[in-house]
């Protein structure tokens, strides 16, 4: 890794205050992320998907692991070169990636902050592990970090180097409002947001589509319902969720807590538990219609 030339500046974690304020503060004042918001990542780059929560324990890890699994498996013919998917846990703090695919916990992100190194090409080829399955993952570490102790020019080199290695790179985010998030907001091209569809979490989810959207106006920002199948007919409380958060609920995860824990416990994805859950379906449809659209924006 390149050293930084400039000093580390830890950012405080969000006080419970600073959580109530107005969803629009700005993440960040810098002009660096001011310019990184409009920034577009070429084509022949890879794709990014930040994967955010309404709350904590709402799914959102579960949604990043089997989604990248599914992004890497899904449609590829035989003879045709893998599709290589890269998977970063960027929750310091409470990340549980490598508990979700039978990997190690790794001190790289920690060291990055506490070191203030950029990462380069050798950082990466040190630091990705590799799952069964042959998504490149960057779990997080075991030891609790500072959240405030990355900055924003050293995600903002990890997502590039990321990009350029992978064809999609699923982030799962921490459920905090942090400066150097910025960078990933300005690189996805799509944000899945995790919520369930209790007035508490609709009301964060809210919060947290207006400051996403501070950051990066032209990011695609998709809700996903978890614990709750696909109705047949929104109800009136379905609908009136729909118009708080100003977007169709188009997603939705059915709860099946029988799969999810076996997965969990095996340290597998939910399509290799030996049999086909509604989960691991709901899952597999959400990827394929990613994959469908990209394929038409190529075309």
């Amino acid at each position: 890794m390149t050293r930084r030339t400039k000093p580390i500046f830890l950012v405080p974690e969000p006080s419970a205050r600073d959580l109530a304020a107005p969803a629009k503060r700005r993440l960040t004042f810098s002009a660096e992320a001011e310019r990184l918001t409009h920034a577009r990542a070429p084509d022949e780059e890879g794709q990014v998907i930040a994967v955010a929560r309404s709350r904590g324990g709402i799914g959102a890890t579960m949604l990043a692991v089997n989604l990248a699994h599914q992004l890497a498996a899904q449609g590829v013919k035989k003879g045709q070169a893998p599709r290589r998917v890269g998977l970063i846990d960027l929750d310091l703090q409470f990340g549980m990636v490598a508990g979700f695919l039978d990997l190690d916990p790794s001190p790289a992100l920690y060291d990055m902050a506490r070191s203030g190194a950029v990462p380069d090409e050798t950082f990466l080829d040190q630091s990705l592990q590799h799952s069964k399955d042959g998504l490149e993952v960057l779990c997080a570490p075991a030891a609790f970090a500072p959240l405030g102790a990355l900055g924003a020019d050293q995600v903002t080199e990890l997502i590039t180097l990321m990009q350029a290695r992978c064809d999609y790179v699923v982030v799962d985010l921490p459920h905090a409002l942090i400066d150097w998030v910025s960078p990933v907001l300005a690189r996805a091209s799509l944000m899945y947001l995790v919520t369930d569809l209790a007035v508490p979490s609709l009301q964060q989810a809210r919060r947290l589509i207006d400051a996403y959207h501070e950051e990066n106006l032209a990011l695609e920002i998709e809700v996903v319902v978890n614990h709750q199948s696909r109705p047949l007919m929104r109800s009136r409380v379905q609908q009136e969720a729909a118009k708080a958060l100003d977007r169709d609920l188009s997603h939705w995860l059915p709860d099946d807590p029988r799969a999810a824990k076996e997965a969990a416990d095996r340290g597998v994805p939910l399509a290799r538990i030996g049999r086909r859950s509604a989960l691991s379906k709901a899952i597999a449809g959400l990827a394929k219609g990613r994959l469908a659209q990209s394929a038409a924006r190529t075309n």
